[in-house]
């Protein structure tokens, strides 16, 4: 993820509806973390992830996750 704040330390804790979202990687979206397509054409890639029932998430904001867009503590910050 090319614009991702690696010194941001904290993930996005953020209760979702079942569906499917896109997670910005520009840093451009009005609607972060969420792409709106304000990217440039070709230069950044939304990453999608789907919900089967609503839940709280925890969205990675420093770019070191394995397994994004969820954060998996790369970045030392632990999540219930």
């Amino acid at each position: 993820m090319n614009e991702m704040n690696h010194d941001a330390g904290m993930p996005i804790a953020i209760t979702l509806d079942a569906g499917t979202y896109y997670r910005c990687t520009c840093g451009q979206s009005q609607n972060l973390p969420f792409c709106d397509g304000s990217h440039p054409a070709g230069k950044s890639v939304p990453i999608p992830f789907e919900l089967t029932e609503r839940k709280k998430v925890y969205i990675c904001s420093c770019g070191n996750s394995d397994h994004p867009p969820f954060c998996d503590a790369s970045c030392g910050v632990e999540t219930p």
